[in-house]
């Protein structure tokens, strides 16, 4: 993993500080994309700081196209970025915008290892989670990406079926057999078939429906 220690070096608060926490308060790692198609640790901290009125970069990581793995605040402060659950997450943004753009594969494969060290270090943090997941942030479209396969990932798990074949199995026999479970009004074989679907889109590396 190539690091990159911008602690202390970026743009701050004339007079806001963060507030700090321990390290057992941290439950959760938040995955966010920086909703620009370009951008960096500074760009951000300018942004942050100048329109937002923080107190400094509201990411302890961030993590370029190019796959460096900027350091931007210690894991003990308390940034802004996930709301009412600033406390408990740690945030790492990637940049880009992943409405239009995919993340680049050295920047994907950064995030699975910056994550995977973290939760080594700090072992309460036993959650990823992507913005969007946490309370109150369900409208949020961050970090687009499928956060199932990001954890599925994360523990090395491979994705075996291909997309194109479960979206086939889906649209010719599963969506079919809930449409005649729907007529027959058979609330259970519905749940199961939906079930079986999401279980088939997962596989392959898709969200849930």
């Amino acid at each position: 993993m190539k690091l990159n220690d911008l602690r202390g070096k970026l743009p701050i608060h004339s007079s806001k500080k963060y507030a700090k926490r321990s390290l057992s308060d941290i439950r959760s790692i938040a995955i966010h994309h920086s909703l620009t198609t370009s951008g960096s640790a500074t760009a951000f901290a300018n942004y942050h700081v100048g329109t937002n009125d923080w107190p400094g970069i509201g990411y302890t990581y961030v993590i370029d196209r190019d796959g460096m793995v900027n350091w931007c605040w210690d894991w003990d402060v308390i940034s802004y970025h996930v709301g009412d659950s600033n406390r408990r997450a740690l945030g790492i943004c990637l940049v880009g915008d992943f409405r239009t753009q995919q993340p680049a594969p050295e920047q994907y494969a950064a995030a699975i290892e910056l994550v995977r060290m973290l939760q080594n270090k700090i072992p309460s943090a036993t959650e990823v989670k992507g913005h969007s997941e946490y309370p109150g942030y369900n409208w949020k479209a961050c970090p687009v990406i499928s956060m199932d396969k990001f954890r599925r990932d994360l523990k090395g798990d491979e994705v075996m079926l291909d997309k194109g074949v479960a979206n086939t199995i889906i649209n010719t026999w599963i969506k079919p057999a809930w449409q005649d479970a729907d007529r027959a009004r058979d609330e259970k074989a519905k749940d199961y078939i939906h079930w079986l679907a999401n279980e088939l889109r997962i596989a392959s590396g898709q969200e849930k429906e």
